[in-house]
């Protein structure tokens, strides 16, 4: 399929609202067609069956482990599903045993779900080390140099949400087992948007609402052998009883598990390959647009992946006004985040550029400001 046949598909998979432009992957993904028949089916199945569908609902959620292990080049018995990416890293934050004078390195500025779950372990006499981002620094060697052999746990974003910085999953996987250490790892803002290499992680928990379109209340979580022989599941019931290593402790959301096993497989026949480099070219063009309108990223060009993030003096009043002239941006945290996805196109970037110019227009004759003061 040519690049412009596969546009096209995709472009009428994704029909959106006309004359709008969706800029807004990070946040919620939208969803395909097929996810509402798929749902759907779920409950046609228990309607006409009731307990005796539970050979056919047996089949998505089986299928949807073997195309998330296949996606992220896993076992599938190191596959879960989830509620949500706080309860990955929630449980796997409570299924440590901790020592006396054990650390824990994270970023001050991560999202809730990668500072919170780690209180319990400070009221243990666990050291919670929060490094202040410094702008002119490099996020991921600054979590490098904070290690130390006391290091129990390095918790992380993939993608940190508000600033779309990408880190190496690698470098710092081979850095925790230097010293003895589990990388935990909140995935949701690259899973999907990003190529994702699991090789020296331990936990990866990624929800399934943004770029994987599949709604809210489904999440992945991969253990991988390495963390199931350094933690005890903190949770037990029918579906991991002890001695089992499985974190996966009850029933998943079924019906999500049916929207996501048809959702992987409208992705698995796009490729993945594709949808990757379109992502990487959409949010290059981003960049592009953002300088030629004097506008510096905050998201280092050489660390994206998905999420172009921009200051500007009220990114309110900015993503309010580019929603007057049908472009559908993000605000958050007093920056404008951009996030482009593969049903997004080249003309779309366009007309960002064109929107947020015209609001920068309007915002200087008001205020007198300008992107290169």
């Amino acid at each position: 399929m040519s690049t412009d046949e596969w546009l096209q598909r995709v472009r009428r998979d994704f029909p959106y609202r006309p004359d709008w432009v969706y800029l807004q992957s990070a946040g919620t993904g939208l969803a395909f067609p097929g996810a509402a028949a798929a749902a759907g089916q779920y409950y046609l199945d228990v309607a006409g069956l009731g307990c005796d569908a539970q050979s056919l609902w047996q089949r998505p959620v089986s299928s949807a482990r073997e195309r998330m292990a296949r996606l992220l080049s896993v076992p599938a018995d190191e596959v879960g599903f989830f509620r949500n990416t706080s309860e990955v890293i929630n449980i796997a934050a409570h299924s440590v045993a901790w020592q006396p004078g054990d650390t824990i390195v994270g970023m001050a500025d991560e999202y809730p779900c990668n500072v919170l779950p780690w209180e319990a372990a400070q009221a243990q006499g666990v050291t919670v080390v929060r490094i202040q981002p410094d702008p002119e620094l490099d996020r991921e060697q600054q979590l490098l140099d904070a290690l130390t052999p006391r290091t129990r746990v390095l918790s992380v974003s993939h993608v940190h949400p508000w600033t779309g910085t990408k880190v190496d999953l690698t470098r710092l996987g081979r850095a925790c087992r230097e010293v003895d250490a589990l990388l935990i790892v909140d995935g949701i803002q690259a899973l999907g948007a990003t190529p994702v290499d699991l090789s020296y992680v331990d936990v990866y928990g990624a929800g399934m609402f943004k770029w994987m379109l599949s709604g809210f209340g489904t999440a992945v979580g991969v253990f991988r052998e390495r963390a199931r022989s350094m933690l005890t599941p903190i949770f037990r019931s029918y579906a991991n009883p002890a001695p089992s290593t499985s974190f996966a402790y009850a029933a998943p959301n079924v019906p999500g598990l049916y929207v996501l096993d048809a959702t992987l497989e409208y992705l698995e026949d796009l490729g993945w390959d594709r949808i990757h480099e379109q992502v990487e070219d959409l949010t290059g063009r981003t960049f592009g647009a953002l300088r030629g309108l004097g506008i510096r990223p905050v998201t280092p060009e050489h660390a994206r992946a998905g999420i172009v993030g921009f200051d500007v003096p009220d990114s309110t009043r900015v993503a309010a006004e580019m929603a007057l002239r049908n472009v559908s941006v993000s605000d958050k945290e007093g920056r404008v985040l951009v996030s482009p996805y593969f049903y997004n196109t080249p003309a779309h970037i366009d007309r960002f550029a064109e929107a947020l110019a015209d609001t920068l227009r309007v915002i200087a004759r008001e205020t007198g400001w300008s992107p290169r003061d």
